[in-house]
């Protein structure tokens, strides 16, 4: 079953019309029990003239090991995509007979040709739904950038036709992509954009993605918000476990209430952070900013699990509206970590060294403060952090495969661990 909870401080000073908000949503292994429905695993790979050579042998070895990992009730197909897209291997069940058939028509791949990212989607998409499945994963994986003519022409329609039909992990191998063509796709289909720039680190992540693929039990989940006409939902973005800003997937259902696709769920836990535009009110008025709920579909129909509503009071009490929210204070905290790496990495990429140095340093700093090891992992391979609690660090000779690894990482985010937050507090 989904639970859901808001944190939030209840009180606002005069004039203050803003309310930040943290949702957690939580689901356990019950809501993968109660779901059944068939589940699909796409594999899209780009075939385009820049793979040839080390990197399509590797995603051909990762894309052969993955079809490897697949049971018999699962499906499965292959596209491959350069100028234009081709199915490889049909929508199918993992059967001995089909996998077998499927490593010899990856081996046959060969690099040749442009760059059309839509039409490996729009393949994806007919299959998927050829297959019939109600959990489908997609695992788009490319090396290049995408062409002028198919960004422009193309490829927002056909993101627009696959939203809410399956989610898709993008991976950009080598360093001759752009991070933001693969986030574009990422961000609207709900799923996770990262570099691969060593491809013999593809087999690894298919793996990753796979597990995380097959552990979901729950088609689709929705954030049901609905809010008074005088509030306005200004911010709608899912912080953990990766920064996504969902307002451009919300759906006005009616004028009181936005929908917002949150995507297949395992056994896990994410946080979300809203923010509230509120009339002016007096010292003593109270508004109620929204009710929301998490709705999914079980054999029964329609579940609808809500939260306590989110409701203020302005006061002149000081000690009462300064008081923050920790788990509001931590994802505005991990939002100013991701800030401070690009703005790093802009300045870096500029040749403003000493501006680098310092962003970058205050990026170590916060990483280190909310233990998220993951950026910080990824920022040592930038820079040498002399001094993490001050933000002294010392920029490494340029790598651009190491900047495009952090670059892809910024979003990911660490939850706020209250054990920790609550040790910190009796020690001081």
């Amino acid at each position: 079953m989904f639970t859901i909870e808001g944190f939030y401080n209840p009180y606002l000073a005069a004039s203050q019309t803003r309310l930040d908000a943290v949702l957690t949503i939580t689901s356990d292994a019950t809501v993968s029990q109660t779901t059944s429905g068939r589940k699909v695993v796409g594999f899209v790979l780009d075939t385009s003239g820049s793979m040839n050579g080390e990197k399509l042998a590797q995603a051909k070895l990762a894309a052969r090991r993955g079809i490897d990992m697949l049971t018999e009730d699962i499906w499965f197909f292959v596209i491959k995509f350069a100028g234009s897209a081709d199915i490889v291997v049909e929508a199918c069940p993992a059967t001995s007979t089909n996998k077998a058939l499927a490593h010899y028509a990856v081996q046959q791949l060969t690099a040749t040709g442009s760059t059309a990212m839509s039409s490996g989607l729009k393949k994806a998409l007919g299959e998927v739904k050829r297959s019939g499945a109600t959990i489908a994963s997609v695992y788009f994986q490319t090396d290049g950038d995408n062409s002028a003519d198919d960004n422009e022409r193309y490829l927002a329609g056909v993101i627009a036709e696959c939203e809410g039909v399956f989610q898709c992990d993008c991976r950009g191998i080598g360093t001759d992509w752009k991070p933001n063509e693969l986030r574009r796709i990422s961000s609207a289909l709900l799923g996770t954009a990262d570099a691969i720039t060593d491809p013999t680190g593809l087999e690894e992540d298919f793996r990753s993605f796979l597990n995380r693929s097959l552990a979901k039990g729950i088609a689709a989940a929705t954030l049901r918000i609905w809010s008074p006409k005088v509030v306005k939902v200004s911010l709608v973005k899912q912080m953990s476990p990766e920064i996504l800003d969902l307002m451009p997937s919300a759906k006005r259902i009616d004028d009181k209430t936005l929908e917002i696709p949150l995507g297949a769920w395992a056994t896990e836990a994410r946080d979300y952070q809203l923010a509230f535009e509120l009339p002016v009110g007096n010292i003593g008025d109270e508004v109620l900013a929204c009710r929301a709920a998490v709705v999914f579909q079980d054999s029964n129909g329609e579940v609808k699990i809500p939260c306590e509503p989110i409701a203020v009071r302005w006061s002149e009490d000081d000690a009462l509206t300064t008081r923050i929210s920790r788990e509001v204070a931590h994802y505005t905290g991990q939002k100013e970590l991701a800030d401070s790496i690009q703005e790093g990495l802009d300045a870096k990429a500029k040749g403003d060294d000493d501006r680098a140095t310092r962003l970058l340093g205050h990026a170590a700093k916060l990483a280190a403060e909310s233990g998220n090891e993951e950026v910080t992992r990824r920022l040592k391979k930038v820079v040498d952090v002399v001094d993490a609690s001050a933000g002294t660090v010392r920029l490494k000779k340029a790598d651009k495969g190491a900047d495009m690894e952090l670059e892809m990482g910024l979003t990911r985010t660490v939850r706020r661990n209250p054990k920790q937050q609550q040790a910190v507090e009796t020690q001081n």
